[in-house]
Formats: C-alpha cells, structure tokens, sequence
C-alpha cells in the first residue's frame, strides 16, 4: 500500500456544472475526499489577449499517490484546452482529519 502523503489540488472550471462532473466523478472513484467549489473571477493571459472570466475554483482533498489518477479524470470531463491542474502538499493537519481524509481515498 502506498505511503499516505496528504496533498490539495486545485482546478478551476467555467461553469458549476462542469465543477460537479468533475467533483462527482473523483469521488465516486475514491480519488478524492472532499471537493470544495468556490466562485472566483479571474484575469489571465491567453493566445496574446488579457482574459476576464468568472470561473469556479475546485479545491479538491486528496492523497498524493492519487495525482496522476485525478489529473487524468480531470482532463476527461474538462473543457479548457489547457487548465490549471496544480498539487500542493499538506505539511500539517488535524491528525483527525488527516485519518478521515486517508480512509476516503482507500488508503
């Protein structure tokens, strides 16, 4: 089994919708322990124009051996040629959480 390595990934989506899929699906495949969605607006760079657009910001519980899994199914249910897909590891929690947080992604 592997190491448990709790991690945070964020995406961000263009609609609520499209969020949920992509929520409903990691977690129906134990990729994922919560899935947070937040409504942000973000500026950005894009094929040499400056953006604007209101998004939804996927904030997703995970364990790091799961990364390549959830970048994965990301990308199945995403609309975005080129979407933020970013890891970030969690160096300290509440080791309650952190217990729940492992038994949800079936580690």
């Amino acid at each position: 089994m592997p190491t448990f390595k709790p991690v945070v990934i964020t995406t961000t989506a263009a609609t609520l919708e499209e969020a949920r899929t992509i929520g409903t699906a990691l977690l129906e495949k134990q990729l994922a322990a919560c899935i947070q969605y937040e409504n942000i607006s973000s500026d950005y760079v894009w094929q040499g124009r400056v953006c604007r657009d209101e998004e939804i910001r996927i904030v997703i519980k995970t364990a790091r051996c799961h990364y390549k899994a959830v970048e994965k199914t990301i990308l199945a249910h995403h609309s975005y040629d080129c979407p933020q897909i970013i890891m970030q590891p969690v160096s300290r929690g509440l080791p309650s959480y952190l217990r729940w947080l492992k038994a949800q992604v079936g580690l």
